[in-house]
């Protein structure tokens, strides 16, 4: 900067001078070095000017703000978290997610109480089946169905005669934690069980970083798991050493434990400037939570969206949640102020998998887990009865539906009572079209596969304010395709694209 030049501010540390060019701002603090045209004054940012933002940032009303918010409300708040390696445009339990009730995956996945698109094992994603079909979208060799002989429900598994074939050919879990298969008895058996987790791999495929080098851990394998291996009715269930049964089996990643490996030919201002790409203003954590492979345990995967913690419960599964502070002043199906896990067993159903309902407030998205989580939903005034709502068609993921809405909501619920007791999920759909001779193809629901600010395909007018506003100014954007020219006109016409 010239020499002898200053930045005179005010109490709240604001510059009081006008600016004429960045140049002016060169003594002010770092939130205060950009010149904005509009006001004449130092800020930290502008639409055109996010030079003094982390990547991580966006500029709103003239300040460096997070892409993606710590708390969501509605799907539109993380609209902006497109950036590489935290793909999480949908807000699930007042996170940032890939996918939400109201942010449907691509076809042939279901969204997980995570908000991750899966692909479900068993039926409703339970790890229960009737045949091998309901076992495809399971982990690891977990694709047999082990069925009892007289009939019934049976169990996802490895396709293994015994428990002496496990890890014989016959993989537990998927790579890389099928390099160590051990049995046990009970979770001690497992201590010092675990695998070399390769950290700096996992880096670098999230945020396709290449500077990333190797970088090793160890990750344990600390829990002992049934699983269920059998031929023809004969099932035995077998004690194995896996990673998880519930997201608090995972233990997040300290990046700056591993940065001498994964940074190693860098130097120590280059690592600091990598980190604060990555992770920005957040610590340098990979927050991990459990993937389910098959019925009652699973591996550690990061979070979608890995710097923001998506892990759903503290306990067992049936078990009491943690947290609370709220009150019992108003009724699950009504919005209001946090309510108490000690209420009643569905608020602490909710607020185990969505800790804000009992910490912040009980709003609407709260209302909507009600629903979802506990044993009989709210209704609504199009309900047309009790257990279920009459909020969304027979294409659509959701809600329960009551039978009495439609003549093939009824039939699907008289074959599946899931559907109009728990959530209309993507098997309920499938059911429908089935059952009722529907062809949904995944086409009732907005297409909205990424935010405005990210290049993609085309987006629908009802994804949010600002693609209706960009459509209407540009139909190509919501016919075609949503390209750079629609990115732009997003940042022109709504304001936040970097």
């Amino acid at each position: 900067m010239p020499e002898g030049q200053t930045c005179a501010t005010d109490s709240h540390g604001e510059p009081t001078f006008t600016c004429a060019s960045n140049a002016d701002c060169a003594a002010c603090d770092p939130m205060h070095q950009v010149c904005d045209p509009a006001s004449s004054k130092c800020v930290a940012c502008t639409t055109n000017d996010t030079s003094q933002c982390l990547s991580t940032d966006l500029c709103l009303a003239n300040k460096c703000d997070s892409k993606c918010p710590a708390t969501c409300d509605v799907d539109n708040d993380c609209a902006n978290c497109t950036g590489a390696g935290y793909e999480a445009p949908a807000c699930n339990a007042h996170k940032c997610a890939e996918c939400s009730p109201t942010y449907a995956c691509p076809a042939g996945l279901t969204c997980s109480a995570q908000g991750t698109c899966i692909a479900e094992c068993g039926t409703h994603n339970s790890g229960a089946c009737e045949s091998d079909a309901d076992c495809a979208g399971c982990g690891g060799d977990a694709t047999t169905c082990h069925a009892p002989i007289n009939g019934g429900a049976g169990t996802c598994g490895p396709s293994a005669a015994g428990c002496s074939d496990l890890g014989n050919g016959v993989a537990v879990l998927p790579d890389p934690w099928d390099e160590v298969t051990n049995l046990c008895s009970e979770d001690g058996d497992c201590s010092g069980v675990g695998i070399e987790l390769n950290v700096g791999k996992m880096l670098r495929d999230l945020t396709g970083i290449d500077d990333i080098g190797d970088a090793n851990i160890d990750y344990g394998m600390n829990v002992c798991a049934a699983v269920t291996v059998g031929i023809g009715g004969n099932e035995v269930s077998c004690g194995v050493c896996v990673p998880c049964q519930v997201d608090t089996d995972c233990n997040d990643i300290d990046i700056d434990q591993v940065t001498g490996q994964a940074f190693g030919g860098l130097g120590q201002l280059a690592v600091a400037v990598l980190l604060d790409q990555i992770f920005g203003q957040n610590d340098h954590k990979v927050h991990m939570y459990c993937e389910q492979v098959a019925g009652g345990y699973g591996v550690c995967s990061p979070c979608p969206g890995f710097i923001y913690d998506c892990s759903v419960g503290t306990e067992e599964p049936g078990g009491s949640s943690s947290g609370g502070g709220g009150s019992c002043d108003h009724d699950e199906c009504e919005v209001g102020g946090a309510l108490d896990v000690s209420c009643n067993a569905c608020a602490a159903d909710v607020c185990d998998v969505d800790p804000y309902c009992c910490a912040n407030s009980w709003d609407a998205t709260c209302v909507q887990e009600t629903s979802m989580y506990c044993s009989s939903a709210c209704g609504s005034s199009s309900s047309g009865g009790s257990g279920g709502s009459c909020a969304h068609d027979e294409c659509d993921t959701g809600l329960a539906l009551t039978a009495s809405c439609s003549s093939c909501a009824d039939t699907v619920c008289n074959q599946d009572p899931f559907c109009c007791d728990n959530s209309w999920d993507s098997q309920c759909v499938g059911e429908a079209e089935s059952a009722c001779g529907l062809s949904c193809g995944g086409s009732s629901a907005p297409v909205c596969q990424h935010g405005t600010c990210a290049e993609g395909v085309a987006l629908e007018a009802a994804c949010s304010p600002c693609a209706s506003t960009v459509c209407a100014d540009d139909p190509y954007c919501c016919d075609t395709a949503w390209d750079g020219t629609c990115v732009n006109e997003a940042d022109t016409l709504c304001g936040g694209c970097i």
